[in-house]
């Protein structure tokens, strides 16, 4: 065993727990149907910066504005991580060139990500580079140089600032010192733009902020290097950065528990005992049920989400068979994330208990499914006919039609979705 391999295992393994992060956390079929439409509109827009006439308000914006938005970028990305565990304080710490080598690599690899994530940023801003404020591809390189040792001051801030202060103080320290290099950032910005006649930064104010930032990142460096006596500290540190991805999407996905309140939490949606169908048969009940159960919990925050993101999805494609495989792309996807809802409320312990029959999950699966689909169906049809017909007739014409699609998918969902993930009961 050696430094190197012993950080290739432990880069394995941190890219496998992030990896089990982001699977815990998202649904790879709804990233799925998301993701591809989501690339090619993506891809459309970009290509459309480089070839269409841009809009009027973004040749209009003026040239801070990208000092800012990478200054955003800067201190919203992560950290330096050293790979260092708690465990070496038995094992490692008798061996200080393991942990320098250690600490070496993990900032080689911090900056190489951090390298990635600003090269995306500047790949993303470079027609408004090029088109708007007439950069070169020599001024842009140099552009992303100056953030990028910008950026490497603010993580060995950061680091520094987390082994040795803890607490207020290093809410405090954290502030002024992120000020500091924002007031720095942003004058620098000014002052060349100054210089270049009101334009972007040219040459002279590109070699001027490189070695400044360059010295000032090589000396923190070797100041948080020289650092001793603070393993404790370090790996505290350590552990914030580690779990920084799982603290930012978990933070959306699980629910922080509420304390119980003394009269009951009642629920946003049917709070009253009313009927949601004429029919009074079993499989009507069973799918009134069903409904109201899922509205009364948390999945109507997701249902509104998907049904808000869907409709900007449809409306936006400026082609209309772009349009259509959009919203025939998030009736698939709403048909299998809420027959996945609607199977789970008869895997349920208390379904198991009542004394059903067993062709009533069969029979209400179509009651069910319209009812759930009903809002959504409505409004992304609602939105497809006004997007493809005149909106006075379209409008109203597409809610009419989203109450038939919604009818026949329903329907559809009884036909195929209990084939497919219909499972037998035990007892």
């Amino acid at each position: 065993m050696t430094a190197r391999r012993l950080f290739v295992r432990r880069w394995r393994d941190r890219f496998r727990e992030k990896l089990g992060v982001l699977k815990f956390t998202f649904d790879w079929t709804i990233l799925l149907y998301l993701g591809i439409p989501g690339l090619l509109l993506g891809g459309r827009a970009y290509y459309g910066l480089w070839r269409d006439e841009l809009p009027a308000w973004l040749t209009q914006l003026p040239y801070p504005i990208v000092p800012v938005l990478l200054l955003l970028l800067l201190y919203s990305s992560g950290g330096i991580s050293f790979y260092i565990e708690a465990a070496d304080v038995l094992f490692l710490r008798q061996r200080p060139r393991w942990i320098k080598g250690l600490m070496l690599r993990g900032v080689a690899a911090s900056a190489a990500v951090q390298a990635m994530v600003l090269a995306v940023a500047i790949a993303a801003l470079s027609p408004l580079l090029v088109r708007v404020y007439g950069m070169g591809w020599t001024a842009i390189a140099g552009l992303y140089a100056v953030a990028f040792a910008a950026k490497l001051v603010q993580m060995f801030i950061q680091q520094l600032l987390g082994v040795l202060t803890a607490g207020w103080r290093h809410l405090l320290l954290r502030s002024l010192a992120y000020s500091v290099l924002a007031a720095g950032f942003g004058a620098w910005a000014a002052w060349a733009a100054a210089t270049d006649g009101g334009g972007p930064p040219a040459g002279l104010a590109i070699a001027v902020a490189l070695p400044v930032l360059a010295l000032l990142a090589g000396a923190l460096g070797w100041l948080r290097f020289r650092l001793r006596g603070r393993f404790d500290a370090e790996v505290r540190e350590e552990e914030r950065q580690r779990t920084r991805l799982t603290a930012l999407l978990l933070a959306s996905a699980v629910e922080r528990p509420k304390a119980p309140r003394s009269g009951g939490s009642k629920p946003w949606l049917f709070r009253r005992l009313r009927r949601l169908t004429r029919s009074r048969q079993p499989e009507a009940r069973v799918a009134e049920a069903l409904v109201k159960a899922f509205f009364r919990g948390s999945e109507w925050k997701i249902y509104a989400q998907m049904t808000l993101a869907g409709l900007a999805a449809v409306l936006l494609p400026p082609y209309p068979a772009v349009n259509l495989i959009v919203y025939a792309a998030l009736l698939l996807l709403l048909l299998y994330w809420l027959g996945g809802h609607r199977r789970a409320f008869f895997e349920r312990e208390l379904m198991s208990i009542l004394p059903l029959e067993k062709s009533l999950e069969y029979r209400s699966a179509a009651p069910a499914m319209t009812l759930l689909l009903l809002p959504a169906v409505i409004v992304l049809t609602a939105a497809l006919g006004a997007k493809l017909f005149p909106p006075l007739w379209g409008l109203p014409a597409g809610a009419v039609g989203g109450v038939l699609i919604a009818r026949w998918l329903g329907g559809f969902s009884r036909g195929i979705g209990l084939a497919i993930g219909r499972r037998p009961r035990s007892g």
